[in-house]
């Protein structure tokens, strides 16, 4: 049983999550139109009312979830290379000299093409950073639609989706997370782009510890929703750490983390229900 039918890695999608509360989408004209679609994001993301025992959604919800991000846009309309190109060389540019610092000039050098050329794709350094968050959420999502317990164990899939995006991925990814997350605390516009990111993951990772509890994997009366909270702190510790240290040891870091997963999946229960014992 599959979570959902990947249509692979660069596929244009909109995503709409229950509520209309957020919306997410990629214009490959201009991406900074995303911004203006979506509503301030102001408070963090609530893992009890999402996962805990008092709102706990059905893995067969969850599924359906994920479906909306992966499966809801036309696969026609993916990225062109020259959009690639661009994206491929902002993060580069970023990375090495900070968003700030960072000029259009700069970008259009790095992805061989005239200023001019690059406005045509991207309207300002804000579309091309919402056109990266953008590309990374929907290459996420897919490799989450692609789990599928026929394949193995839940667990040992999770750890090697961890590893292509924690450890496989250059470094200059978490540098750009780092700033973007610090972004996120002055401006709505970062914050929106977090917010719809951190909601990808989240269902991702739900539908996932759904799927491990149901096959036994995982003890079923895991506490889902601080299990889930305790999974995204070291996460985003885990890229921080990559970002400022460059000798840090991913590869280790991130067995370090898989193997505090595997732990606290095993003690993080809830309590008995009244009249019942431990």
């Amino acid at each position: 049983m599959r979570f959902a039918d990947p249509r692979g890695k660069q596929i244009m999608r909109h995503g709409r999550h229950d509520g209309g509360q957020r919306r997410a989408c990629f214009v490959q004209s201009s991406v900074n139109s995303l911004l203006a679609m979506q509503p301030p994001v102001t408070m963090p993301v609530d893992f009890r009312a999402r996962f805990g025992h008092e709102n706990e959604r059905s893995f067969s919800s969850l599924r359906r979830s994920m479906s909306q991000v992966v499966d809801s846009f036309p696969a026609e309309r993916g990225l062109s290379e020259r959009h690639v190109r661009i994206l491929d060389a902002a993060e580069r540019v970023f990375a090495r000299a900070g968003f700030h610092a960072a000029t259009m000039n700069d970008i259009a050098a790095e992805a061989g093409m005239s200023p001019g050329n690059l406005y045509r794709y991207f309207s300002s350094k804000d579309a091309i950073i919402a056109g990266m968050s953008e590309r990374d959420r929907m290459e996420i999502a897919a490799d989450f639609a692609g789990l599928d317990p026929s394949k193995g164990r839940l667990l040992d899939q999770l750890d090697e989706l961890g590893r292509q995006h924690m450890v496989r991925k250059p470094r200059e990814k978490a540098i750009i997370a780092l700033q973007i997350w610090a972004e996120a605390s002055r401006t709505p516009e970062m914050a929106k782009i977090c917010a719809g990111f951190d909601e990808t993951v989240e269902q991702g990772l739900g539908a996932a510890v759904e799927a491990a509890k149901a096959s036994g994997e995982l003890p079923s009366n895991l506490d889902q929703a601080r299990f889930l909270l305790a999974l995204f702190m070291m996460a985003d510790g885990f890229f921080c750490r990559r970002a400022v240290d460059p000798d840090f040891d991913a590869a280790a870091g991130a067995e370090a983390l898989f193997a505090a997963m595997r732990g606290l999946a095993q003690t993080m229960l809830l309590p008995p229900a009244d009249g019942q014992t431990s």
